[in-house]
């Protein structure tokens, strides 16, 4: 356990050193600020001279309302007093105008002007022209030594221009290759603290997972490739952040963990991502209301294409919260850069890379996915279409030992969905020569009695290794084979051992013809399917199904299953088998209950 423990904590800190070498470069700010919240840091002084600067659009906007709102000069007409200048038509009555008396302009309103006026076009272009000139690109200039922003104060957007000038400026001017180094120790120890966090929670809420290795290895890979797509992405455009398929995290491991682990993988994800993308708590925000949707829409996922709905549902999250804070920070929805959809939309699409990804993972790991669970639960499938027709007794009895089982596991704990999918599988070897066991057996012919008890016991055996390689023929993966393998465990062909001792009782028997060749369970689904088939195959031939014949059956069976130490490699407890028990018995009586008898009347 200590070594198994120090090989985890060794693959934190491998993992640790990976994410911050590949980590975006820029070095982090420590200050947080967001346009149109408050700034929540001590008052900020500028060390250096700060200049912001108009946009273009800005410019252009200052100099169209100079033209529009130019000064207009008259000169006063001689003679006909009846006739007013036409460029004061439609001005409001107190817009002031300048008349010329001589040299010296004059304000006056033209609710005012009583005589007619001819404009002086020389004066009134000279002025504009000279307005015009003197409009600056600087929209604001902060001094070294004057406030940036105090506390408290909203972020505006000459604000936030200002915080922004400010923050690349210091990176450049103030950071020195020493304090880099001082940086990337720090977020290495951050990294490996939330990594580290993870292998805890994991050890103590969810040790099935913290006790596997390469379940381990998994999510660490799974967020190590995360923030290496993040960090290409920030390294090329900062300001395409969000088009990194963050939510490909909460989708892969619940794909093949549960909902707990994936949420708590991708808040560990999103944190440590954190550290090194601007505007980090907006980042944080975005990511994990989106990653929520994502883990819920998880739980209702039955079929490949529902992945598609996930994806609709990835762009909408994002696209309600970025209008959101669009109102929150500008309270104007003409600021929405119609472009941010399109990187949400990427985003979106970006999510069904989980096919291939999980596909890859399956194979790399040798574990199954829910998705493909599902699709090996179906009973259309070839092989299982192939045990129906050529064995339909054994394929009655593979579901009838599916739905108990399944439903044991939701009972004690563990992959359900594994156990339903591995019981329709575990007897495909039977498929081969289905006539020699007797739930296929309808017409009264018995092959076994034209042989002799070893050659039964044989072919009775032989079912597992021929339902391993019909496995592998059908390309079935190892989590299933696994059940096809053990579901007899290390057990004998009781009936043709037995048998054998009586006819040829002082002849000595070779136990090994009658014995399963394993191996034994050595999961908790696997053992469950074991007792299941083993009680559901015997309660067929039993002529009393009353609660106590079927109670002593349960016991019976299951408790020489324990003397046998068919359970010792498998993680179950006695107060699991006890409510096994209990719970198969009920099961059992359900299945053979018989309507009670109306009485007849004379």
């Amino acid at each position: 356990m200590f070594w198994s423990s120090l090989g985890k904590i060794l693959l934190i800190l491998i993992s640790s050193a990976l994410i911050v070498w590949i980590s975006p470069k820029d070095e982090t700010f420590k200050y947080d600020f967001q346009k149109g919240s408050f700034w929540e840091h001590e008052d900020l002084i500028s060390p250096f001279n700060i200049t912001i600067y108009k946009t273009d659009n800005e410019f252009q906007e200052e100099k169209n309302a100079i033209e529009k709102n130019k000064k207009l000069y008259f000169d006063v007409q001689e003679g006909d007093f009846t006739t007013l200048a036409p460029e004061i038509e439609g001005l409001p009555l107190d817009y002031i105008v300048y008349i010329m008396k001589g040299s010296i302009p004059y304000e006056i309103k033209i609710a005012d002007i009583t005589t007619p006026l001819k404009l002086n076009e020389k004066i009134t272009q000279k002025n504009l022209d000279l307005q015009l000139n003197n409009t600056s690109l600087i929209k604001e200039s902060i001094s070294k030594g004057d406030q940036i922003i105090l506390t408290g104060e909203h972020i505006d957007d000459t604000k936030y221009e200002a915080l922004t000038i400010y923050q690349k400026e210091y990176q450049k001017k103030y950071i020195s290759q020493k304090t880099k180094y001082k940086q990337i120790i720090g977020q290495f120890i951050l990294v490996s603290l939330a990594l580290l966090a993870m292998l805890f929670f994991f050890k103590y809420i969810i040790p099935e997972l913290f006790n596997d290795s390469k379940k381990i290895l998994l999510i660490l890979l799974v967020i190590v490739l995360m923030v290496l797509t993040t960090s290409l992405i920030i390294d090329f455009n900062s300001q395409y952040i969000y088009i990194a398929p963050l939510c490909l995290t909460p989708i892969l491991i619940r794909t093949f963990f549960d909902s707990r682990s994936s949420l708590y993988v991708f808040l560990v994800n999103i944190i440590i991502i954190g550290f090194s993308v601007p505007h980090s708590f907006e980042f944080v925000f975005y990511q994990l209301m989106v990653g929520m949707m994502v883990i819920i829409s998880m739980e209702h996922l039955e079929k490949r294409r529902d992945f598609f709905k996930t994806s609709l549902l990835v762009f909408l999250t994002y696209s309600v919260i970025y209008v959101a804070l669009t109102l929150i920070q500008d309270a104007d929805l003409n600021k929405i850069n119609p472009y941010r959809f399109s990187y949400f939309a990427i985003n979106a699409a970006l999510t069904l890379l989980a096919f291939p990804l999980i596909f890859i993972f399956e194979k790399i790991f040798g574990y199954v996915s829910e998705l493909s669970l599902l699709e090996y639960s179906d009973t259309n499938s070839k092989i299982l279409r192939e045990l129906s027709v050529k064995a339909p007794g054994t394929f009655q009895h593979c579901v009838q030992v599916a739905n108990i089982a399944e439903d044991l596991i939701h009972k004690i704990g563990g992959n359900a969905l594994l156990a339903r999918a591995g019981a329709l599988h575990h007897d495909i070897g039977k498929t081969l020569k289905p006539l020699f066991y007797i739930e296929n057996q309808h017409t009264g012919f018995n092959p076994h009695n034209e042989i002799n008890n070893e050659e039964s016991a044989q072919i009775i055996t032989s079912h597992v290794v021929d339902g391993v390689k019909l496995a592998h023929k059908y390309k079935l993966p190892e989590p299933l084979i696994d059940f096809i393998r053990t579901h007899h465990g290390s057990s004998k062909t009781k009936f043709f051992y037995n048998k054998q001792k009586i006819e040829h009782p002082n002849i000595p028997i070779d136990e090994n013809i009658f014995t399963y060749k394993g191996p034994k369970p050595f999961s908790r689904e696997t053992a469950v399917v074991m007792m299941v088939d083993s009680v559901e195959a015997a309660s067929r031939s039993m002529s009393d199904h009353s609660e106590k014949s079927i109670s002593d059956l349960v016991d019976n069976i299951i408790d020489e299953q324990i003397q046998t130490n068919q359970f010792s490699n498998a993680n179950i407890t006695f107060q699991d088998i006890t409510a096994i028990k209990q719970h198969l018995k009920l099961k059992l009586q359900a299945v053979y209950h018989t309507r009670i008898k109306y009485p007849v009347s004379n």
